[in-house]
């Protein structure tokens, strides 16, 4: 949380009712990221060069490194979340193979409509959907 406040959420466990997975997932809020540790529009913005370390306003806010290895980390899943999004969207909206191959970036579309917003809107369609990002190894 900005300025170093602390939010407590309340985590909901399902269990997948399909008797082959029976799995459990967790139910998180938009505007929490698998595995990072700051809100989702605090990283959309360090994406999109809204926020960065010089910022006054940030003082509070990661490191540097951390900033960097968010703009890293949405680098390396680029092609990942486009794939992802024409995969989900070919399989329910039954598009053909002419979309999915397409070469035009469904998550350029998206940063481009979805302004502030677009990184909760993706975390929420590829989770959603059964798919994830990929995590940031450096």
């Amino acid at each position: 949380m900005a300025g170093g406040e602390t939010e407590w959420y309340l985590i909901n466990r399902l269990q997948c009712s399909n008797d082959e997975c029976r799995r459990l997932h967790n139910e998180l809020p938009d505007n929490l990221i698998p595995y990072k540790h700051y809100d989702a529009q605090l990283i959309e913005d360090v994406v999109e060069g809204v926020v960065s370390e010089t910022d006054r306003e940030c003082e509070d806010y990661p490191c540097e490194q951390t900033m960097n290895h968010w703009k890293y980390w949405m680098q390396i899943n680029e092609d990942h979340i486009d794939g992802e999004m024409k995969s989900t969207a070919d399989r329910l909206l039954d598009l053909g193979t002419e979309f999915a191959r397409s070469t035009d970036s469904l998550l350029k579309e998206l940063r481009e409509r979805v302004s502030p917003g677009w990184l909760k809107t993706v975390s929420w369609f590829l989770y959603n959907a059964g798919g994830g990002l990929v995590p940031d190894t450096a």
